[in-house]
């Protein structure tokens, strides 16, 4: 079987305060001994949001937090760094834009290209790392996750393995804490469950398994993705972990909720179509009642009221506003100083989403 190449690549919003950290264990999973020599192209990352007074390519103070990062990382690890502007690179062709990075240079050198944009918007910036890898996979990843050391290889083998597999996305695994707060315990729960669905943080794709961009007001890329690829070309390799914090707080548990309740309604209005298939999720009752303990059924009702009222505020400002108006980051999700230590000694709160 011939070995299919790989791009990495990162969607990163300006303000990321931990790029540095997922960059480091990126690297050390994309130079696993399980991965087939020199199938890592490139290592590619979209950072938008960069205002004028961040101009990007050119080293300066006002440089935005995640490209000192990047060039910090390129620098430790002796990487070959381009960082492109897109205003003034946006009509380079794709296959011009590969010449520059060939990936044959065996196992261990990388190339890396920061995409600088002054725009916002995580779709538009995974359409862009889209039109621009290398790669015949693409490996996407959130800026603010933790990566297990063969959760890459792992992704890379079922589709090997799997040939007709669009897209093979990895578990989610939240990090949480003996002193976690009751809305970072409540949205665990669902993580200890297969809802069919793809995993956004961390998953392996295709280049020709869509056959149109992403919208670039969607709330909820995974979703969309999972009945886009097609359901039965999807599939969650439950070896290959993928690390992430929890909201924290009150106001981020909300946001999310009502970032998601939203999500599903622009689908149901605006994607229909491609639900012909059955919906995005699947909901197993009687395996929820089988492993939600006894004293956690106080946050299950719990969850679901705020679910109910999420959903309402959704469809109120729905109202007045378009869909993206919902979407905003989580500050209490970057928090990763004391997660790490609760990693360092064990594998997390695991689960399925």
């Amino acid at each position: 079987m011939i070995d299919e190449t790989l791009s990495l690549t990162i969607p990163c919003r300006a303000d990321e305060p931990g790029l540095g950290s997922t960059l480091e264990s990126l690297f050390a999973a994309g130079l696993s001994t399980q991965l087939p020599a020199g199938c890592v192209r490139e290592l590619l990352i979209c950072i938008n949001g960069v205002g004028p007074d961040q101009p990007g390519p050119e080293p300066s103070r006002g440089a935005c937090p995640p490209l000192l990062a990047v060039r910090d990382f390129c620098a430790r690890h002796a990487i070959a760094i381009q960082e492109i502007a897109l205003s003034s690179a946006e009509q380079v062709q794709t296959h011009t834009q590969c010449q520059s990075s060939p990936g044959t240079e065996g196992q261990g050198k990388w190339t890396c290209r920061v995409l600088l944009a002054d725009w916002r918007g995580k779709p538009r910036a995974m359409n862009t790392l889209w039109q621009w890898a290398c790669g015949d996979l693409l490996l996407f990843c959130d800026a603010d996750v933790r990566i297990d050391p063969q959760a890459i290889a792992s992704l890379y083998a079922r589709m090997r393995t799997e040939p007709q597999l669009g897209l093979v996305a990895a578990r989610e695994v939240p990090m949480l804490e003996a002193t976690a707060s009751i809305w970072s315990r409540m949205g665990a729960l669902p993580y200890r469950f297969n809802f069919g669905n793809a995993g956004g943080r961390l998953f392996l794709i295709r280049k020709e398994a869509l056959s149109e961009p992403l919208p670039e007001d969607l709330l909820l890329e995974d979703a969309w993705l999972t009945v886009a690829v097609g359901k039965q070309r999807v599939r969650k390799a439950t070896q290959a972990q993928v690390f992430f914090v929890l909201p924290q707080t009150w106001h981020d548990y909300f946001a999310e909720r009502v970032r998601a309740e939203g999500g599903k309604m622009q689908i149901r209005r605006q994607h229909a179509h491609l639900l012909e298939n059955g919906p995005v999720a699947e909901y197993p009752w009687a395996g929820f009642l089988r492993r939600i303990r006894m004293r956690e059924y106080g946050l299950v009702l719990l969850a679901l009221g705020i679910r109910g009222l999420a959903r309402l505020w959704a469809w109120r400002r729905l109202k007045r506003a378009g869909f993206y108006s919902l979407y905003r980051p989580f500050t209490s999700t970057k928090e990763w100083s004391v997660a790490e230590q609760v990693r360092s000694g064990q594998s997390g709160q695991s689960g399925q989403s």
